[in-house]
């Protein structure tokens, strides 16, 4: 009987955990018609802030803000890159209107 309970206490556990957690990142995140995302919490810095969406300029300056040292780039997202992985640098995706496709990431 201590066995199931303690099994039940720590599924109780880990269900509000996940939902605690789901639950401040469905607050911190606006997803609009367009598809793109946008942050509702005003104190996130990249990596944590969804760059989706904004000019690439604006997202490799929010970039620099959080690392100064990165190197970053701002690309079309057909472009033709390299596949070496590199943690000093972060690629920034834009479509043809200068916005940022994917969340960038270090690589």
């Amino acid at each position: 009987m201590r066995l199931s309970n303690t099994i039940a206490a720590v599924v109780i556990i880990l269900t509000t955990s996940i939902i605690a957690t789901s639950t401040a990142f469905a607050a911190e995140v606006n997803i609009h018609a367009d598809g793109t995302m946008s942050n509702t919490a005003t104190t996130s810095t990249w990596p944590d802030k969804i760059l989706k969406g904004m000019s690439g300029e604006e997202a490799q300056k929010e970039i620099k803000n959080v690392d100064p040292f990165l190197e970053t780039h701002v690309l079309p997202e057909d472009a033709i890159v390299t596949e070496d992985y590199r943690e000093d640098r972060v690629r920034i995706f834009v479509d043809t209107q200068g916005k940022v496709v994917n969340q960038p990431q270090k690589g």
